[in-house]
């Protein structure tokens, strides 16, 4: 799989995404269980290492938050991903059970502070693209809920479709579903984040997919 990133977004914001793909992954009852008890333990972690207060400024978290603002995003309003997992749990808030690929790298995210996205790779179309969105252009984001865009915002495509508005809001066509078996997983470096630190956090949050749901991982790239 491979990714271009446009040319006027790589002047603009120098930023690299990681790309692994898995194939093969199995979601069962028994990596369901085996992973709850994972997200019970980092959970209790996070809360041992973090507080409410000082959120915005942890690790990788200040420099998505600035990304944001540049975009035209309120990072206040609508976080980066694994800032809002984490402020969740801190809130005293159990993180989500929803899948246990989805599941696995939201743990990922907690512990590295890296903003991930999984997408069913049976449904994304040709190569990926990052670009600038066309004024007024229109998602369908996870959960129904449509979004029009400014020229501001940066977005993942295939050759067909937004996949993603950057680092924040998944689309509904190609997410994964409980009928996933092949996965795209995708890490969102953000500027000054160095392209060796994201591959490192997509291969752990690969290797969390793997040890949990199984597969075979086919490839593990960083695109800039």
């Amino acid at each position: 799989m491979l990714v271009a990133i446009n040319g006027a977004v790589r002047e603009k914001f120098r930023i690299c995404v990681g790309v692994a793909e898995i194939k093969d992954v199995t979601q069962d009852n028994e990596s369901r269980k085996r992973i709850d008890a994972e997200l019970r333990r980092v959970e209790v972690w996070a809360r041992q290492q973090f507080d409410l207060k000082g959120v915005k400024d942890a690790g990788k978290i200040r420099a998505q938050r600035d990304f944001f603002w540049r975009m035209g995003v309120d990072p206040t309003k609508s976080r980066p991903a694994a800032e809002a997992l984490l402020r969740r749990v801190l809130a005293g808030k159990s993180l989500p059970r929803i899948l246990p690929v989805v599941d696995a790298y939201n743990i990922a995210s907690v512990r590295l502070l890296m903003t991930f996205s999984a997408f069913d790779a049976q449904k994304v179309k040709g190569e990926l693209r990052v670009r600038f969105a066309e004024d007024g252009e229109e998602v369908t984001l996870i959960g129904g809920r449509k979004k029009k865009l400014s020229r501001r915002a940066v977005v993942l495509t295939d050759d067909e479709k937004i996949l993603c508005v950057y680092a924040h809001g998944d689309v509904e066509a190609t997410r994964v579903t409980d009928a996933t078996t092949d996965v795209l997983l995708v890490a969102y470096g953000v500027p000054g984040m160095p392209a060796e630190e994201v591959a490192r956090d997509l291969r752990a949050a690969a290797s969390m997919i793997l040890e949990f749901c199984g597969g075979t991982l086919i490839s593990s790239e960083v695109f800039y």
